[in-house]
């Protein structure tokens, strides 16, 4: 008996001695890793503070540094009011990569330094005289380079808004047939947001988000549509709180919302089919027609001149 007692207990201390090993080896494993990791790769030295900030992208070590210290120094002189309308326009224009009004101020501020650093460089290589209208010259490229951000974001929200604009009325009908199939109108929304993949729907998923986190179905639509700007969401939005204040039927109102916006996007084709003549008239009159005055009377030019010339 004290033999079989003997050899269970050596081969328990037997065993409990592999396991420790096990995971002895299995702890020095991970911390192996975790040291390359944060040695970036390496175990035999740790990564440096130099290192893990020449690791970063030449934006973010550089660039946006200095949109912040633009930022720093042109914010002071931008009133809160214009601030608030730029955060708008900011919130219109979509996905930005979370640039704030502030940055934005302070990327102006950084195109306006840019764009005058190389018109200053430009004079010097040419030995360009510095005169009052080189001044003026300088000035105005100066505000060109300050307002050329508002440009782009002007452009870019309309593009967007365009694009909302063509993918309504295919929301609203496919919304309607989701919540006559017996959807309520979040998971509806979650459809749309699950299958499709645009502006349209990354609001929508936007929305679903607000009101998960604890807002109310009126104030997540009204932030859509201060988000978005355009008229026929404010119209889409509007309706449905009209709806559920009232009680009446969401289904049968995006029904209305939706022959309306498909007629409505139908007189926007056809205003702009009819603004192409016009829009063709400058450039056939600029470039076109000299063209072909040109060929057509080319020809004649010199026996003309030569009847003018033996005439006098």
């Amino acid at each position: 008996m004290v033999t079989i007692l003997a050899s269970a207990l050596a081969a328990l201390s037997i065993m409990l001695l592999i396991g420790g090993l096990v995971l002895a080896r299995g702890d020095t494993s991970i911390r192996e890793r975790l040291d390359m990791y944060l040695a970036g790769g390496s175990s035999a030295q740790p990564i440096t503070l130099q290192e893990l900030e020449l690791a970063q992208p030449f934006s973010e070590r550089v660039l946006l540094p200095l949109v912040k210290r633009s930022a720093q120094l042109f914010g002071w002189m931008w009133p809160q009011n214009r601030l608030s309308a730029l955060r708008t326009r900011l919130a219109m224009a979509g996905k930005l990569g979370g640039i704030s009004a502030g940055d934005f101020v302070g990327l102006k501020g950084a195109c306006m330094v840019a764009l005058l650093g190389v018109a200053l460089l430009f004079g010097f290589l040419t030995h360009y005289q510095l005169n009052y209208f080189s001044a003026l010259l300088l000035a105005a490229l100066g505000l060109c380079g300050f307002f050329l951000p508002d440009v782009w974001l002007s452009r870019r929200i309309a593009r967007r808004q365009m694009e909302l604009l063509q993918a309504l009325p295919d929301a609203l009908d496919m919304l309607t047939i989701a919540i006559e199939a017996g959807l309520s109108f979040e998971n509806a929304l979650q459809e749309i947001a699950a299958k499709w993949s645009n502006e349209l729907s990354w609001e929508f998923a936007r929305v679903l988000r607000d009101i998960g986190m604890g807002q109310s179905r009126r104030q997540a639509l009204l932030g859509l549509s201060d988000r978005t700007g355009v008229s026929d969401i404010v119209s889409f939005v509007a309706s449905l709180n009209q709806a559920e204040e009232l009680g009446v039927s969401i289904g049968r109102v995006l029904k209305v919302q939706a022959e309306e916006l498909r007629v409505r996007r139908r007189q926007r084709a056809q205003e702009r089919a009819n603004q192409a003549p016009i829009k063709m008239l400058f450039p056939l009159v600029f470039l076109i027609f000299p063209a072909i005055f040109a060929v057509l009377l080319g020809p004649s030019v010199p026996q003309i001149l030569q009847i003018f010339g033996g005439g006098r």
